[in-house]
């Protein structure tokens, strides 16, 4: 069952990488013209970025609810997890090394640490994407 938890684990994240590609590709099309307010070009990229974690975040909980109910991966160390549970312990592993006070028994901590992984290297490739913005919007002010 490892080998098929890795394997897991490496699908979501893949999957939530490709959303994420068609996001920024999308973010960066709507963003505002060159003629508009740099500012409002910097907002408007930041609220999507936030908006398209948030999104990442709930569906990495939804597939962890799902995951949860298949026998053989493991689950909580104790009781059951609410979805409010499930949102904060995906969350936390997305921005963060996954350290919570909820504890998972078996295979499903692979998932989690795969899922925690993917939330670094999402959050990353996001700070790029807005600091190039940032930096295209800004030269761009003071050329004006």
């Amino acid at each position: 069952m490892t080998l098929a938890a890795i394997a897991i684990g490496v699908g979501l994240v893949a999957l939530v990488g490709l959303v994420h590609h068609y996001a920024l590709y999308s973010l960066g099309r709507a963003a505002p013209r060159p003629d508009s307010s740099s500012t409002l070009a910097i907002q408007s990229t930041f609220i999507g970025l936030l908006l398209l974690h948030v999104a990442e975040i709930l569906g990495l909980a939804a597939a962890n609810r799902w995951l949860l109910g298949w026998d053989g991966l493991g689950g909580p160390a104790s009781a059951p997890l609410s979805w409010a549970d499930l949102i904060y312990l995906t969350g936390v592993n997305f921005t963060t090394l996954g350290y919570t006070q909820i504890e998972l028994a078996g295979d499903i901590r692979i998932v989690t640490m795969l899922q925690s992984l993917g939330g670094f290297m999402i959050l990353t490739w996001s700070a790029t994407y807005l600091f190039t913005v940032c930096q295209r919007n800004w030269r761009r002010a003071e050329n004006e």
